[in-house]
This record gives C-alpha cells, sequence and structure tokens, in this order.
C-alpha cells in the first residue's frame, strides 16, 4: 500500500509541476524569451528529484512551450504568442473521474498549436455557472452530463451548443444522452450506472453471502442488520437526498398519482411503497448513519475506504478513489423493490460539447473530438476505473495495474435495463421539488401524507402543462 501511494504521489507531483508550468507560459505569467526557475529550485518546489523535473521540462519541450539551452536554463519559447486559446468550462471532479489532465496534455502534444484552458463550474449549479460564461463568450467547450443537459434542454439552452455529427463507434446509449429534436449536442466522453458497491472482506467475516442480482432492498436492509450486528459499526451510507439515489426507487416504481378522498392528487400506493422503502433505509439508524452535513460523495466514499460502512450506492467514476489501494471490493446490480421485478438501472452519462458563440470553434471542435477518439478513450481505459464511452474501447483487456472490482464488467449485463432520469417523465425542476419535500419529511418538518400530497400536486401541474404544450403544438 504505501508503495502504491507513494508512487501515486510522485506522480501527481510530477504532473502538478508540468500542468503549473503550462498555464503559467500559456495564460502570460511566464512570457516568451522568459527562463524558468533552476532545475534545482523547481525539484525543491515541488518536492522532485533533478531527474524527475528534467523528465517533466521534457514534456514542456515535447510541447514546443520551451527551449532548453545547455549551461544557461529553459528558456519560453517565442511561438506560444501564436498559440490558439480555447476555454473549458467543466467540473473539478473531472480529474479523478477520467484522468482529465492527462487527456488534456496529450491533446496538447497532438495539437501543439492549441492550448486548453479549464475553468472549473459551481459543482453545485453548473448549468447556471456555465450558461454565465457562455453568454459572456467566455467559454468555447463546456462538460456536462446528462442531468445537466436535461436541464439545459428543459430552459430551451441546448441551443446555445453546436450540433454534432453522430458516431456510430460509441455506445447509442451514450450518445442518446444529449439528443434534443433530433440533434446531437455533446458527444459521451464516459457513463457509468448507479450500483451496489461492497466490502467482500466484511461480507465474509460476517459469514454472509454477497450481494447478487436477486437482491430486493429488503435482503439488504437485512444483511445490513446483521452486518451492523457482528461489526459495531453501521453498514449502508450513500448521500440520501441526492437526484442520483432516491430517483432510483422511483424508477423502479414508476411514477403515478391518484386522488385522495377529498379528490386531490397524491402519489399512488405503488410510488408511495417505493419512498416508504427508501425512508425505512435510510432512517433506520442502526445500518444508516444520520445523514451528515454535507451533500457530496466524497463522504460516501470516505465512511467506505475507511471501513466505517460495508455498501454504498455509487458509480464507477466513485471507484477511482479505490484504483490504489488494496480495498477488497466488488459490485452488484441494484436490488429492486420487489423479488422478481425487472431491474431498472439509473445510468450517468458525461459529455462534451462545442459553444455556439466560441470564437475559436474549429479549436473546439478538435478538442471535443479528441475526447471521444479512440486515443483518448484508451487512455480512460487503462488509467481510471470509469467506463470509456467508446464501445471497443471499453471491451479491451488491459494489462490492469489498477484495483478494479473482479465484476467490472458488469455494466454490459445491464444494458437493458438503463435508463436516465428523463424516462421518469419529470423535469429535473420538479426533481429538485421531491429532494426539498424529502429533506423535510426526514427532518419532520412535514408528514407523510403531506409529502405525498404534495408530490401528487407537483406531478399533476407537470401534467397538464404537458397536456397544454401538446395541444398547442397540434394546432
Amino acid at each position: 500500500m504505501n508503495n502504491k501511494s507513494g508512487r501515486q504521489s510522485f506522480r501527481e507531483r510530477l504532473d502538478y509541476m508540468v500542468s503549473k508550468l503550462r498555464t503559467d507560459i500559456l495564460s502570460g505569467i511566464l512570457q516568451p524569451g522568459a527562463y524558468l526557475p533552476a532545475e534545482s529550485l523547481l525539484a525543491k518546489q515541488f518536492e522532485l528529484s533533478n531527474k524527475s523535473v528534467r523528465r517533466g521540462l521534457d514534456v514542456l519541450v515535447q510541447e514546443g512551450l520551451i527551449q532548453k539551452i545547455d549551461r544557461v536554463g529553459s528558456v519560453v519559447m517565442e511561438s506560444v504568442r501564436e498559440r490558439i486559446r480555447i476555454h473549458f468550462g467543466c467540473s473539478s471532479s473531472l480529474t479523478k473521474d477520467f484522468k482529465l489532465d492527462d487527456l488534456i496534455a496529450e491533446f496538447h502534444r497532438l495539437h501543439p498549436g492549441i492550448h486548453v484552458l479549464p475553468l472549473a463550474l459551481n459543482d453545485f449549479d453548473h448549468v447556471n455557472s456555465a450558461l454565465e460564461l457562455m453568454n459572456n463568450g467566455m467559454l468555447d467547450v463546456l462538460s456536462l452530463n446528462s442531468t445537466q443537459f436535461q436541464e439545459m434542454a428543459e430552459g430551451g439552452s441546448a441551443e446555445l451548443l453546436e450540433t454534432l455529427e453522430p458516431d456510430p463507434g460509441l455506445y447509442p446509449i451514450t450518445s442518446e444522452a444529449f439528443l434534443h429534436e433530433g440533434q446531437l449536442f455533446a458527444y459521451p466522453i464516459s457513463f457509468s450506472p448507479v450500483v451496489l458497491c461492497y466490502n467482500k472482506a466484511h461480507f465474509r467475516e460476517a459469514d454472509l453471502p454477497e450481494p447478487d442480482s436477486y437482491w430486493t432492498w429488503d435482503d439488504l436492509m437485512e444483511s445490513a442488520r446483521q452486518l451492523s450486528e457482528k461489526r459495531g459499526r453501521h453498514a449502508v451510507y450513500f448521500v440520501p437526498a441526492s437526484e442520483n439515489r432516491y430517483s432510483v426507487f422511483l424508477l423502479q416504481s414508476g411514477i403515478r398519482i391518484t386522488e385522495d378522498g377529498g379528490h386531490h392528487p397524491t402519489l399512488s400506493p405503488e410510488t408511495a411503497n417505493s419512498l416508504d422503502i427508501y425512508s425505512r433505509l435510510v432512517n433506520n439508524h442502526q445500518i444508516f448513519p444520520k445523514y451528515l452535513a454535507g451533500n457530496h460523495e466524497d463522504e460516501t466514499i470516505s465512511l467506505f475506504v475507511q471501513e466505517q460502512v460495508s455498501m454504498i450506492l455509487a458509480t464507477y467514476y466513485n471507484l477511482n478513489e479505490f484504483k490504489d489501494l488494496p480495498l477488497d471490493y466488488d459490485l452488484a446490480p441494484l436490488p429492486t423493490l420487489k423479488a422478481r421485478d425487472p431491474q431498472k438501472t439509473l445510468l450517468v452519462t458525461i459529455g462534451a460539447a462545442v459553444v455556439g458563440n466560441s470564437r475559436q470553434k474549429e479549436a473546439a471542435r478538435q478538442f471535443v473530438s479528441f475526447l471521444a477518439s479512440a486515443e483518448a478513450q484508451r487512455m480512460i481505459r487503462e488509467r481510471s476505473v470509469s467506463i470509456p464511452a467508446r464501445k471497443r474501447i471499453a471491451e479491451m483487456t488491459v494489462d490492469d495495474h489498477l484495483n478494479r472490482p473482479s465484476r467490472y464488467l458488469m455494466y454490459r449485463e445491464l444494458f437493458p435495463t438503463f435508463s436516465y432520469l428523463r424516462d421518469l417523465g419529470l423535469p429535473i425542476a420538479v426533481l429538485q421539488s421531491f429532494r426539498k419535500l424529502l429533506n423535510a419529511y426526514w427532518s419532520r418538518m412535514i408528514d407523510e401524507t403531506s409529502m405525498y400530497e404534495e408530490m401528487g400536486r407537483l406531478i399533476a401541474e407537470e401534467n397538464r402543462a404537458k397536456a397544454d404544450r401538446s395541444a398547442d403544438t397540434s394546432t
């Protein structure tokens, strides 16, 4: 473990040095003709050996950013002035999700005349922060996931992105995430189902069978109870109010409404039952920790890595936190509401789009095409646990040095079960209202009946709005 962590730490320090110098050069902090600090100073600053520093500087030489002069030092090239710069709005998590820094460095090597400058967007308000930059002409390329694209499309903002030609080499369902009115607005880069991730050692120690595709949520809760009793710890956790978690239960039951005794809309018994099962799970504090203060996946991963819990709901992106750890873990499909219910699995896809008002549209297209290319997809497959969107690359065999689960390829069997949030038939704004209602219910600010009635009212209003839009279209 220590050796792996040491190698990882060294690699991260070297990558950081190269990235920092590259950014300083291309942003103009280090002007053409300026000399970089001496190798000995760089070695001290970034905690590297002189040999490692020279390796990093060689990368910048290959990219045409600097020139090494014997006995003098490294000087920034004059040709840097002529570089095209494109601004890439993205989530800060993409560095972990599929080694974004490595992908950008490879793009720079292949396209030395173009520089990609990543701009981190607000993780909790990705779409609005992206729209603000786009409307001010400050973005050329945008990364977004399937839910964020749905939000843009529902807000009438998809047209701010350039349309792209379909790529038949990508998994079709990943491209479907970015279709709107028959047009493709982003190339998928990577995708992941929401799955059950579990600690194999904990199940062995408790003498329990591991999760399988026949599990129901009641089976999960029973196994969690036994794990908690035998280990003296909570057994399962995830962020309860995440749209990518509670919506799993709504996908499995379907969303339907009925009328109560007073002829007011409320959730159907089937839909209400799915949320009842969900609430029984997250409110059972023998097996499930009380809702932590944050609303981020980091807390889930931290509890799992520290072996404070035995099971989490996760995506393949989350597994990148384990790829260099000696953690004995594996995956299983999500449990179902009832035995023999058909599987339904929530899918999350991340893509990249060209911004319509970009002044560097051709360079932006080259970068987006690169991210979906075989070269970039192979890097994702080999250097991360994420699933590339290009089918042949995703399914190729790799000489693996990462801690992947033995059931890594399980996703291939789940394709018929995949659904996006849009398959719920509700806008993102309504789902966000559901999240607030669930939080209010779990905080005992409202009772169950009030929550179901308010959800029913929101669904009924959306159904009426759909009917009105359909009538307007037909006339």
